[in-house]
């Protein structure tokens, strides 16, 4: 569904009299909570989990001879880069230090360069090289985006269509709250823990302990 679709079914199941809303933008009163409460609801849902398999990317990351910092856009990664994974060049990984250990042995003062073993990233999302390489190289990133926000009518969540129910049911527990509704609360709320399970399930790692998956 469409931003503008899933507004429109939240006005419709929420009992709002009346119809719409025909835009997300521009809207007022109680149609413009409607838009900002499937808003909120879709980045809340997004928030929950920084793993989630809708937010994971691979791609070419382009390393320039000399150079040692980059950005996600630098690198050449679609969207914008929340977490980098795993950068891996020619099918072996670089080693990641956090930026504690890698400034603590003086790593990003190399000046040296050859073909890169190591990376960190900085507390501004910089990340930094080491040794910086000697030729341009294209290395494999892993990495996951920054939560995706809906603007405009025809946007869609980047959460998985099959999942966009789970946006309507946090929504109405939004307007429900709003209208102190505690029995469209209730229902709401179940409706949206169901699904939650399910995305969790479909969209999450699964964790093994003992040998089991869960």
């Amino acid at each position: 569904m469409t931003f503008l679709e899933l507004c429109q079914r939240v006005r419709q199941e929420s009992g709002i009299s009346g119809s719409g809303p025909e835009s997300v933008l521009n809207q007022k009163a109680i149609l413009q909570k409607v838009v900002e409460w499937v808003r909120q609801a879709d980045l809340d849902i997004q928030r929950l989990h920084g793993d989630w398999f809708f937010l994971w990317r691979m791609g070419n990351a382009n390393l320039t001879a000399g150079t040692a910092q980059y950005t996600g856009a630098s690198l050449n990664l679609t969207g914008t880069l929340q977490d980098l994974l795993m950068l891996d060049i020619n099918g072996y990984p670089l080693r990641y230090y956090s930026w504690k250990e890698f400034k603590a042995a003086r790593r990003q003062l190399n000046e040296q360069q050859g073909l890169p073993t190591e990376y960190t990233v900085r507390p501004d999302n910089v990340i930094v090289i080491n040794p910086a390489p000697s030729s341009d190289i294209v290395a494999t990133a892993e990495y996951s985006i920054a939560v995706q926000p809906m603007t405009n009518d025809s946007d869609e969540s980047i959460i998985p269509e099959r999942f966009h129910d789970i946006i309507v049911h946090k929504a109405l527990m939004y307007y429900a709250s709003h209208e102190e509704d505690a029995s469209l609360y209730q229902v709401s709320e179940s409706r949206y823990e169901q699904a939650l399970s399910e995305l969790v399930a479909d969209q999450l790692p699964q964790i093994s302990i003992s040998g089991r998956l869960y």
